[in-house]
């Protein structure tokens, strides 16, 4: 297995690049990982493998690190109580205050294989209302590619279905197999794309949101980086605008250029 100053050496690099902290206690796992990885991909020692990391142009090896040392593992309607927020509170009071003519912009940082902006897609077709009355556009992005692409062909396991009620099932899902493919409309409704959310050029070129999801990413980084990517948020964010973190985080402890408030069952962060 790799040495562990071999691993610290592997996490100062995953880290300038992208923001991702892995503790010294997470050696033992990923080094592991790590290891497996080396003798799939043919590398005879940690030299190697980290030289090809470096300086090759194939970014397929930094993609699967990433997709090693990241969980995303996810379920549709995961934590509920937020899209209901979402659609009954925030949707509305940012559909009255827009110009008819303007485009509501969500955005999910990271989107993983896709199930929470198919889930916040789903939600707004369900409402109805607001969809027919203006357009409404949904970004998902995520640093990993290879779970880009599962999102873009819109495959899901039982596992990730599970809350989702037998009659959205049935409306929206068709079973192939042991997997429940979305509908093909889905697919074109969400815009998927690579991005690194602590690079703050290439997260600007998305444009400025009305809504950010950002459930369970924080816990990946540093405090640095973690005010990093709340700034990126803010500055990301139309006045008025409002970022979702996931149960165990909180925005108050990062940074206090957002107000936080509460919308029915979640506590959401607001830029003034």
């Amino acid at each position: 297995m790799i040495t562990q100053k071999e691993f610290l050496k592997l996490r100062d690099f995953i880290y300038k690049k992208t923001g991702i902290f892995m503790e010294e206690k997470k050696y033992p796992i990923i080094g592991k990982k790590i290891d497996k990885l080396m003798r799939d991909r043919g590398f005879d020692d940690f030299r190697s493998l980290f030289h090809s990391l470096r300086f090759s142009k194939d970014d397929k090896l930094f993609q699967d690190i990433i997709s090693l040392i990241t969980v995303n593992e996810t379920y549709f309607f995961r934590e509920k109580y937020q899209f209901d927020s979402l659609i009954n509170y925030v949707l509305p009071e940012i559909h009255k205050k827009r110009p008819p003519s303007e485009v509501i912009r969500i955005l999910c940082a990271p989107s993983s294989t896709g199930e929470e902006p198919y889930s916040i897609a789903i939600e707004l077709l369900e409402e109805g209302r607001i969809v027919e009355e203006r357009d409404i556009e949904i970004v998902g992005i995520d640093i990993d590619s290879n779970v880009i692409e599962k999102a873009k062909k819109g495959y899901f396991t039982k596992r990730s279905v599970q809350f989702v009620p037998p009659m959205l099932l049935r409306k929206y899902f068709k079973q192939e197999g042991s997997l429940y493919k979305i509908d093909e409309f889905l697919t074109e409704v969400v815009d998927f794309r690579v991005v690194n959310v602590v690079d703050t050029l290439q997260f600007g070129r998305l444009g400025k949101f009305d809504i950010i999801f950002s459930r369970n990413m924080l816990i990946y980084f540093d405090d640095a980086s973690r005010q990093k990517t709340a700034m990126n948020f803010y500055n990301s964010l139309k006045p008025g605008g409002y970022v979702f973190l996931g149960h165990a985080e909180s925005m108050s402890r990062i940074t206090s250029v957002f107000k936080t408030i509460k919308v029915g069952e979640s506590i959401v962060y607001k830029k003034e």
